[in-house]
């Protein structure tokens, strides 16, 4: 009993908090068609780099592109999950 407490204790002690942990993130705010035209950097922006893109239209917020590990967080800090829609098939 009294291991398991103190390695729990050891773990706790040892994980610090760092400067990325709080930075502050990236947020770009561009217009549906620019990011239309350049949807592979604001997707790379996301992915790679946890930046997120903000969609305006017409100067009003309407969207926002996340990195698939932020949007799981979020879901699961929400408490709320999703079911994948399935595919319809193509029409000839």
């Amino acid at each position: 009993m009294y291991i398991i407490a103190l390695t729990a204790l050891m773990y706790i002690t040892s994980v610090r908090y760092t400067a990325d942990m709080t930075a502050l993130k990236k947020e770009h705010q561009e217009k549906i068609a620019d990011v239309r035209n350049a949807l592979a950097d604001a997707i790379e922006r996301a992915r790679y780099y946890d930046e997120t893109t903000v969609m305006t239209s017409r100067g009003k917020r309407v969207a926002v592109l996340v990195g698939m590990d932020f949007y799981e967080r979020a879901l699961e800090a929400l408490g709320e999950e999703r079911v994948l829609v399935p595919k319809l098939p193509a029409s000839d």
